[in-house]
């Protein structure tokens, strides 16, 4: 009897996160059918590679990994995976391109062998402009942009581990960076050399690490909404920073050359200034250079 209450517990808690992420998920009595793994070689381009393409990626669940390198088109890469379900589709419609598995529904299928089920994109992007969107259910992510052109950047995700940098600076201005999870964890790294305007982070229970590290060459403004977080902000000393909280039940530990208290807290620097607005449920908010 514990045991069959345990799997009730397990399928509702997975129910909702699927709910979350606008992915169907079902549960029929068979197992999934594990197929040979297979390997689908990706070559995709616009037709004008000189004007700004708009990526959708639609991903289920598994390993996302994106990073530049692509030499020719838009995007080289490869998908791996062993359910025929998650054999990924191509739409091209002029500049909008549509990379995403058919259907987009991961139907789970059963949970006797859900562990065998193996899912990955290894993705390239050239140095095309691009508005990308990436959309995807619990998964585990590895996402390098630096040394990309990206103009616009609009991530939705589940239950998920992600780890983003922007090791070197994005080729264009970006005008809006955008990140919203559910329960999980994310580490975000040299976001400054995103050179976003305005970047929104929207997170559920987690672990949170926003590091803006890199070249901040214009003023930008970060919002970030989180409940039952711990966030962690890293903002090199000499960028001058304003930070306001809302957050009555959050902790605040401050590290570094930070200042303030309360729900006001600045850094002193000279050139663009990084503006904060952050509101926080019970939680944990860390400062540090």
């Amino acid at each position: 009897m514990k045991n069959k209450t345990k799997l009730v517990v397990l399928l509702v808690a997975m129910s909702l996160i699927t709910l979350a992420c606008g992915i169907t998920l079902t549960l029929p009595d068979n197992a999934i059918e594990i197929g040979e793994l297979r390997t689908d070689q990706l070559q995709i381009s616009t037709s004008d590679p000189n004007a700004t393409a708009e990526v959708n990626l639609e991903f289920g669940a598994g390993k996302l990994i994106i990073e530049p390198g692509a030499t020719e088109g838009l995007l080289t890469g490869t998908a791996t995976y062993n359910v025929d379900s998650l054999a990924p589709s191509t739409t091209i419609a002029g500049n909008v391109v549509t990379l995403k598995q058919e259907p987009y529904e991961f139907k789970l299928g059963g949970l006797p062998n859900v562990g065998e089920v193996e899912n990955e994109w290894d993705l390239f992007f050239s140095q095309q402009p691009m508005e990308l969107g990436i959309r995807a259910g619990a998964f585990d992510g590895e996402f390098e942009f630096g040394g990309m052109a990206i103009e616009e950047l609009n991530i939705f995700s589940g239950a998920s581990g992600v780890k983003l940098t922007f090791s070197t600076p994005n080729l264009t201005t970006m005008s809006e960076m955008k990140f919203t999870t559910g329960a999980s964890s994310a580490n975000l790294s040299g976001l400054s050399n995103a050179n976003f305007s305005l970047m929104k982070f929207e997170g559920g229970a987690g672990d949170y690490t926003l590091d803006f590290s890199g070249a901040l060459t214009r003023d930008a403004t970060v919002e970030i909404d989180a409940a039952l977080a711990n966030v962690k902000i890293i903002v090199p000393a000499g960028i001058p920073t304003i930070l306001q909280l809302d957050g009555s039940l959050t902790n605040v530990n401050m590290r570094g050359e930070w200042a303030g208290g309360a729900s006001s807290f600045s850094l002193a620097g000279n050139g663009p200034t990084l503006t904060f607005d952050i509101k926080l449920g019970a939680g944990n908010l860390e400062l540090s250079n």
